[in-house]
């Protein structure tokens, strides 16, 4: 009976995804997906080009094809909210964790992917409480590994779950236990030559160092990256950004700031954020506010160099 409940409330939430405006939304607007740290406003992204649409019609379609299971598996909810995500239906994507959770009480998966989806909509009180059971139900376990949508591992649970503990304190601002946090993370990473992972926790542990004053344990971390690293995507943001850091690019080789902001993608973002601290570390703050104010400017706010940017911008 309660697997029978379940499937029912997915087919509800998943419904109501197609369903056309309502009279609130017609005649003031769509309701916002999420609301910045400043109070604004945050609406999903629209469907404005053929390949949103066509996105959209695949992301229904998984959906609904796993919602006709009579049992659904906790891969199965990970599946459909990875799937929602994909699409910007994020408040969706928790409403689906939450649901898988009422099945799986004491899924460490389930909990760290509703804690990453609580940060992206700015809930991080409500993240923070998700990660830290997911930390605590995990401990006994050996390396246990995410997969991709492609069935490629892509990372481990432990490393995951520590980065966006790592996340929620760095965007607490309290950078001394989010530098730790990713000491943790990074060192999940360690079981498999990963460059990716490696990139990215690094990259967050050398702000996180940077901000907390910690700067003689700077060198460490940048040390190992090179020209040469060994890592598949040589344009990854996290990577090109620890390169400029370390000196080795210059400013105008890791984004092209002429770009229209409106054109820039996530990826560009997540640089344009690494540019911004970079003159900010140099000491040039004025240049570094003009960069985080016009990330502010872009649609991608979901990803973490937006949220982040809302924190350090200054007004004037």
């Amino acid at each position: 009976m309660k697997s029978s409940l379940i499937i029912i409330s997915l087919v509800f939430l998943f419904s109501c995804s197609r369903q056309k405006p309502s009279v609130s939304e017609t005649t003031m607007g769509p309701e916002p997906e999420a609301y910045s740290f400043s109070g604004k406003p945050l609406y999903r992204k629209p469907v404005a080009t053929p390949a949103d649409s066509a996105a959209l019609v695949k992301s229904d379609s998984t959906i609904a094809a796993i919602g006709t299971k009579s049992e659904l598996s906790e891969t199965d909810f990970i599946d459909i909210g990875r799937t929602l995500s994909s699409t910007n239906r994020f408040k969706m994507a928790v409403e689906n964790y939450t649901l898988g959770l009422k099945k799986y009480p004491s899924s460490f998966r389930l909990l760290r992917h509703r804690g990453h989806r609580y940060i992206n909509l700015r809930q991080l009180d409500s993240a923070i409480v998700d990660l830290t059971k997911a930390e605590e139900l995990i401990r006994p376990e050996g390396d246990v590994w995410e997969y991709d949508a492609a069935g490629k591992p892509s990372a481990t649970y432990q490393h995951q779950i520590w980065y966006h503990i790592g996340l929620y304190h760095f965007l607490k601002k309290d950078y001394v236990v989010a530098a730790a946090d990713f000491e943790k993370s990074l060192a999940a990473t360690q079981a498999k030559n990963d460059g990716k992972n490696k990139a990215g926790a690094s990259d967050w542990l050398y702000n996180s160092y940077q901000r907390s004053g910690q700067k003689n344990k700077i060198d460490n971390v940048l040390k190992q990256f090179t020209l040469d690293y060994d890592i598949e995507d040589k344009e990854y943001p996290y990577f090109r950004r620890l390169l400029l850091y370390k000196g080795l690019i210059k400013p105008e080789d890791l984004i092209d700031i002429n770009k229209p902001i409106s054109e820039m993608s996530l990826l560009e973002m997540t640089k344009l954020y690494g540019l911004a601290n970079w003159y900010s570390y140099n000491g040039d703050k004025e240049t570094a506010n003009i960069f985080y104010k016009k990330i502010l400017d872009s649609k991608e706010w979901a990803g973490f160099a937006y949220a982040a940017a809302e924190l350090d911008v200054v007004k004037n």
